[in-house]
């Protein structure tokens, strides 16, 4: 029960060297009389709680500092903890939380000020880096306390789920946009000192969109990616030189490396996509053009002028920066289609890329398959583009996408708690999954909130309109992410076995993709929000997971890998094979591909070359291979570098001294998860993993892929049916059916909306054919493809059966 006021004026007038005092309460600003109605008036404001109830913790406050309990001077942190304290006290927990302060403790605040953050490589150490450290740390206590549940933020704090980039809670995760933006509309920004008017000059072009990255950047947690950059440059690039060009390739990997004044000091987190044709999507567009006006041409006028550029800026990537050192932003992602293949020049292209992936390794291959385009960024997320973005192709200033927020899933730690139930397994992937969905939920109705606030909030950026009703951050287009972390060793705990050491655990590791794949669209379709699974980058999380587990779950150390005595421990990245496998790489490119085509938000395959330099036809053969053989969404090759702080020589390989001066001051250089960085800034369970990668030595040799035997016996259609909790049809599949049992032609259907049928899509490696054409036919070991292929395998099957010829 919480007591009354007690009315003892003789006993606090007893006190005179107290009360008659002038008790001053120190504040931020100044020093304020004492004053116990300011205590009441806050609790009802921010809690909600009775003015009785308030008048009464107020009281007991004031008596005890009036009585001299906590000396002469105390300040308003101290008098809110007073009042935390005693609500809590009283047995009132929800108007504590309420009223809690979020704070960091002086020993963690001098420990951040003097020492690095290692979460993140890409952020150094500086008055900037350590202002973003501080305020990451009272957002993260915010988010924590105000936004999400406190089911999530528990399950969070204990490993089950990780939020990423909590302290970035009040912004989107990741932005992928079109240069036509700039192109149509100049750089106009709310409450800028200045508005530009749109670009004449190619120079003026890529000044815009460096300023407008820095800007989103302070709006985005993640990456900012842009598309199609070549193309959309070409139309200010006619009739320019060599040199030119060359120039101005330069001036914009340089102007984005060195653009080191974004969130804490660091640079900015940029995504190029390049093609060396023209996209479909793009062909028939028409072209925009210096001051933002057509220019008459479309813009498969303008390969040419688009190649050329491309062809420039792998140049600069080449050369390397002022001492020869892979550029660490902004990173290129170059698009592999079936296109490709066709375009005049390809060949010398493809040689001119895997030159600069061998020599520095910066370029990423992005395999887009089939009839599938995306814009890829942040490590290794990809925005697959539906069939309403095609249409918005035709206007591309519209194509703006964004991943609202990612939320991994510790699949170890479910492997743990289900003991080797596999029943109990997928009940816990159940409950985590559905833990990143109240996440989601939560997150988004905190980001509306602050969208609504349109130009007078602190997301003006992304609320601005350039078209009624057509916001910068479009909200309906938004992706939300479940990141996936350590399924080789959950399978390695459930099954005795790691991912790529037996068939049976592999099938098991794909069985659990699978059955996420289908839950996702389950509660996609319950929410009506797009949520799809990403392989998570886990530059922190890895450590940060296994770390929890080390302590909490003992059985853990019969899977983490890394060095247990040391505590430098990881897991393995997402849905990756382990990193210390001795495989060939095109066995290891084709294993983990046959993991991406569920993963929608995109994944990646790392090839660590070490201190290895092969041939760039080599690397070129590879590419070739992984598009052709392997459904594999996108691979990098990854040197290592000694880079000298004395003399500023780079060498290849790690070494413990500089070759050239022979100093012992020297740094690392390699990729971390998605990009370059140093190795001095990593934290323990990366530098562990750099020790376990399994890295070239000499020329890379692999094996071919020999393709799967399909069944030779009978008719077998896969295609989609309704399920519960999923409603994708198809009228083609329902078509072909009715045709086969009008005919009487025995088949069986596997509807790739269960388990099982997804299984078996995956075993035979008919994604590549189920992502051309829905349904997928298969008859004497070979799929039919062209027009009615149903009427063709009708006919066949009669023939042989001597009946009649289907009508």
């Amino acid at each position: 029960m919480i007591p009354e006021p007690e009315n003892k004026v003789g006993a606090v007038e007893g006190h005179k060297e107290t009360t008659d005092k002038a008790i001053f309460v120190h504040t931020p600003y100044k020093l304020e009389k004492w004053d116990a109605k300011k205590i009441e008036d806050s609790l009802v404001k921010e809690t909600g709680i009775a003015q009785q109830t308030a008048h009464i913790i107020a009281h007991i406050i004031d008596r005890d500092i009036k009585n001299g309990k906590y000396g002469e001077n105390v300040d308003t942190n101290f008098i809110r903890s007073l009042a935390y304290a005693t609500l809590l006290d009283f047995g009132l927990h929800d108007y504590a939380n309420k009223y809690r302060l979020l704070a960091i403790p002086l020993y963690d605040a001098r420990d951040i000020i003097m020492n690095p953050n290692r979460e993140n490589a890409n952020i150094p150490h500086n008055p900037e880096a350590t202002n973003l450290t501080l305020a990451e740390t009272i957002k993260k206590q915010f988010m924590l306390s105000e936004v999400f549940s406190k089911e999530v933020a528990e399950a969070h704090a204990l490993g089950d789920i990780h939020l990423h980039d909590l302290g970035f809670g009040d912004r989107p995760y990741c932005s992928g946009q079109n240069l036509a933006y700039l192109i149509k509309y100049g750089l106009s920004l709310p409450n800028a000192m200045n508005i530009a008017r749109p670009a004449k000059h190619p120079h003026t072009l890529l000044a815009h969109m460096v300023k407008f990255s820095a800007a989103l950047q302070g709006s985005f947690a993640g990456a900012i990616g842009w598309d199609a950059i070549n193309i959309f440059f070409a139309p200010f690039l006619e009739g320019m030189s060599d040199k030119e060009l060359h120039q101005l390739a330069q001036e914009l990997i340089f102007e984005y490396s060195q653009q080191a004044v974004a969130r804490g000091g660091q640079a900015i987190f940029s995504d190029l996509n390049f093609y060396w044709e023209i996209p479909r999507h793009f062909r028939d567009v028409d072209a925009l053009g210096p001051g933002g006006v057509r220019t008459g041409k479309k813009y498969k006028d303008y390969q040419k002028e688009a190649q050329r550029f491309v062809w420039a800026i792998f140049d600069i990537y080449k050369d390397g920066d002022g001492t020869g050192r892979p550029f660490f932003f902004p990173k290129p992602l170059v698009h592999i289609t079936e296109e490709f293949f066709r375009t005049e020049g390809h060949e010398s292209f493809l040689e001119h890329i895997c030159e600069v992936a061998t020599k520095k390794g910066n370029t990423y291959f992005v395999f887009d398959r089939g009839e599938t385009a995306k814009i890829s960024e942040c490590c290794r997320l990809g925005f697959k583009l539906n069939q309403s973005d095609l249409e918005d192709a035709k206007t591309p200033w519209k194509m703006r996408y964004t991943a609202l927020q990612n939320v991994t899933l510790n699949l170890p730690r479910a492997a743990y708690k289900a003991k080797g139930d596999t029943d109990a397994l997928f009940r816990e992937i159940d409950r985590m999954m559905e833990l990143a969905v109240s996440a989601h939920k939560s997150k988004k109705k905190f980001i509306e909130e602050l969208l609504s606030m349109k130009e007078h909030g602190p997301l003006a950026l992304l609320a601005m309109e350039k078209e009624k009703g057509e916001p910068y951050l479009r909200m309906n287009r938004a992706s939300y992410l479940i990141g996936l972390l350590g399924l080789n060793e959950l399978v390695q705990y459930h099954t005795g076995k790691q991912l790529h050491e037996s068939e049976e655990a592999f099938d098991f590791g794909m069985k659990v993709i699978n059955y996420m794949y289908l839950k996702t669209k389950q509660l996609s379709q319950r929410e009506g929000m797009k949520f799809v699974m990403e392989q998570t980058p886990a530059e922190s999380t890895s450590y940060r997971f296994a770390k929890l587990d080390f302590e909490n779950f003992p059985e853990s150390r019969k899977v983490i890998k890394g060095n247990q005595d040391t505590g430098n421990i990881y897991y393995t990245n997402s849905t990756q094979l382990n990193i210390s496998a001795p495989l060939d790489y095109l066995t290891r490119i084709y294993l983990e591909g046959r993991y991406h085509d569920p993963i929608e938000a995109g994944a990646i395959s790392h090839v660590w070359l070490g201190e290895s330099e092969p041939p760039k036809e080599s690397l070129a053969n590879i590419v070739r291979k992984t598009f052709r053989n392997t459904r594999n969404a996108q691979i990098a090759f990854s040197p290592e570098f000694t880079t000298c702080n004395n003399c500023f020589r780079v060498h290849r390989g790690l070494e413990k001294t500089c070759s050239a001066c022979g100093s012992d001051n020297v740094d690392y250089v390699t990729r971390v998860t998605g990009y370059f960085s140093k190795v001095s800034g990593w934290n323990k369970g990366k530098k562990a993993e750099l020790v376990d990668r399994y890295k070239v030595t000499g020329n890379i040799e692999f094996n071919d892929i020999k393709a799967r035997e399909l069944p030779k016996d009978g008719i077998w259609v896969f295609g989609y049916e309704p399920v519960d909790g999923i409603n994708q049809s198809c009228e083609k599949c329902e078509a072909v059916k009715d045709y086969f049992r009008k005919h009487q032609i025995p088949f069986v259907f596997y509807n790739i909306n269960t388990l099982e049928g997804r299984m078996l899509l995956s075993e035979l490696d008919l994604y590549g054919a189920a992502e051309k054409r829905i349904p997928v036919i298969i008859y004497r070991g070979q799929i039919v493809d062209g027009i009615d292929p149903h009427v063709k395998v009708a006919e066949a099957y009669m023939k042989e059966a001597g009946l009649t010829k289907a009508n």
